[in-house]
């Protein structure tokens, strides 16, 4: 919720606007357990306890409130006390399936409200990759869990964070804010797309958006190997063909530093490469690939494919590590799905997928997990109308979610609009981060740190705080800086440019200073 110019004046003149928010309820049941709350079912306050966050003169006293909404939603809302409320909220995306639930610490500490839920369940030693909450039972969808985990316990973050923020500080939020990556990246662009009013700024970073497809996806090298190799490709292999493509292309930017900045203009095929591929090798001899090899790894760059070779999804791109989805057995959540999402049967197998019925696979994956759980819809006309501004990143290295798929969503979004580029960045940007894996890592420039468990939305540092900057100072993020540390103490910096421009070097300076690059359209 934004202020009006004369509230906003006057909470500065009051001292209340940044910092200085004393709550008027204290942190007990008897103060903030007795606060009703309203949802679209009724809400339970589990638990209220005073803790800290923080060490040394960086202590943050907060409330740590716990609700529980039926069926089995909990959200846990930390708010900041003894004046140390910054007047905004901020909820944090989950990952996987979700299923866990913690302390927003990274917001806390930041002055916010913090939030975080476990969207609704919280089954299986590994909630996160379990997805078994989406089936009833064998042939029966659980069809409520499974509305709570796309876009329900996400929306009531919101609900509830603001209630809280009435009854315990007496005034609603200045700013809301969503912050998330991967699962959490989908999560905020579903807020954008069908609950336009909730947050302010949203930061999606590789979001898996077009859950149904990419899953899908996700199964595609192990059935390319298996088909047509036997069985895995050795890490050691995938390696050497992944190193062969990066030096391959690494000069198409004009600047080689290990990394190529669009992978999608990278032509380089392991079949064709005759100094890594031959008739001679073997499948124990690590130091090269055998024809068959080589073309199994060809088709997984290019991505899922119908037995006409038309291309269904994008695959994992020429300089991401293959072994992720390709290693000795499947990603545990493209097994998952199709077995509680797509064919409702624990017992379901994925060698029955063939290159032959794979076109069936991923249309019945569509058909069953798509309505629910795409993410898709390009109109972002009400988020837009209302003001709001929104961020998506994507490392082009992200094993796990295919970054064309962000591409993908941004291009349908401009061609929603009917206009052009320039429009839609006026209010909502994509940047493509060379090098960068999933949500951060990668032998590349970063967007923030690397993140940790006590901060695992660290990697968004920068960019969320570029949304911060456009949503409350008008601070157009037309570059995001990137940094890298090198050996020896030395950066690397490299500016992030809204797509479809990508940092292109002027031919002059330091390579490793982003002062030596323009963002540039290719």
């Amino acid at each position: 919720m934004k202020l009006t110019c004369f509230g906003f004046l006057l909470a500065l003149m009051s001292g209340a606007a940044f910092g200085q928010i004393a709550p008027t309820k204290t942190c007990d049941s008897a103060g903030i357990g007795s606060v009703r709350l309203t949802a679209d079912e009724p809400v339970t306050i589990v638990s209220v306890s005073a803790e800290t966050a923080g060490a040394g003169t960086s202590v943050v006293p907060y409330c740590l409130v716990k609700v529980r909404v039926p069926q089995a939603i909990n959200i846990w809302v930390g708010l900041p006390m003894e004046g140390k409320w910054n007047g905004r909220l901020q909820s944090e995306g989950g990952g996987g399936y979700g299923g866990l639930v913690g302390v927003p610490t990274s917001s806390i500490l930041g002055g916010y409200i913090g939030i975080q839920t476990d969207t609704g369940h919280g089954s299986g030693a590994d909630p996160g990759t379990m997805g078994d909450f989406g089936m009833l039972s064998p042939g029966l969808p659980n069809t409520a869990l499974q509305k709570d985990f796309a876009y329900r316990s996400e929306h009531l973050m919101a609900v509830i964070g603001k209630q809280l923020a009435q009854a315990v500080y007496g005034r609603q939020p200045m700013y809301s804010y969503w912050n998330g990556c991967s699962s959490g990246g989908r999560q905020g662009l579903r807020m954008a797309q069908d609950f336009p009013g909730d947050y302010d700024g949203i930061l999606a970073g590789a979001p898996a958006i077009h859950w149904d497809r990419f899953q899908a996806g996700q199964l595609w090298s192990q059935i390319v190997m298996k088909d047509l190799v036997g069985g895995p490709i050795s890490a050691a292999k995938q390696k050497l063909a992944t190193n062969a493509a990066v030096k391959a292309c690494d000069k198409n930017d004009g600047v080689v530093d290990g990394t190529i900045t669009d992978p999608r203009m990278c032509r380089y095929s392991a079949a064709a490469d005759k100094s890594i591929t031959t008739a001679s090798c073997t499948a124990v001899n690590e130091a090269c690939l055998t024809p068959t090899e080589a073309t199994a790894i060809d088709r997984i760059w290019k991505g899922a494919t119908n037995v006409k070779g038309e291309l269904l999804w994008p695959g994992v791109e020429r300089g991401a590590a293959i072994d992720l989805l390709g290693g000795p057995m499947p990603f545990i959540i493209a097994v998952n799905q199709p077995k509680y999402w797509v064919y409702l049967d624990p017992t379901w197998d994925w060698n029955v997928v063939t290159l032959a019925n794979y076109e069936q696979f991923f249309k019945k994956t569509r058909e069953m997990v798509g309505p629910m759980l795409a993410t898709d819809n390009p109109n972002l006309s009400a988020f837009r109308a209302r003001g709001g501004k929104m961020i998506t990143w994507h490392g082009f290295n992200d094993p796990l979610i295919m970054p064309q798929g962000s591409i993908r969503y941004y291009d349908s979004v401009v061609k929603s609009s009917g206009k052009n580029y320039g429009d839609v960045q006026k209010f909502y940007r994509l940047y493509m981060a060379p090098g960068v894996e999933h949500c951060g890592g990668g032998d590349a420039p970063q967007p923030g740190r690397a993140p940790t468990k006590e901060s695992p939305l660290a990697s968004q540092e920068n960019l969320f705080q570029a949304v911060v900057n456009w949503v409350e100072h008008g601070q157009v993020p037309d570059r995001v800086l990137a940094s890298q540390s090198l050996s020896g103490g030395a950066t690397r910096t490299r500016p992030l440019c809204p797509y479809p421009a990508f940092a292109k070097y002027k031919g002059q300076g330091s390579t490793d200073d982003a002062a030596n690059f323009v963002c540039a359209v290719q």
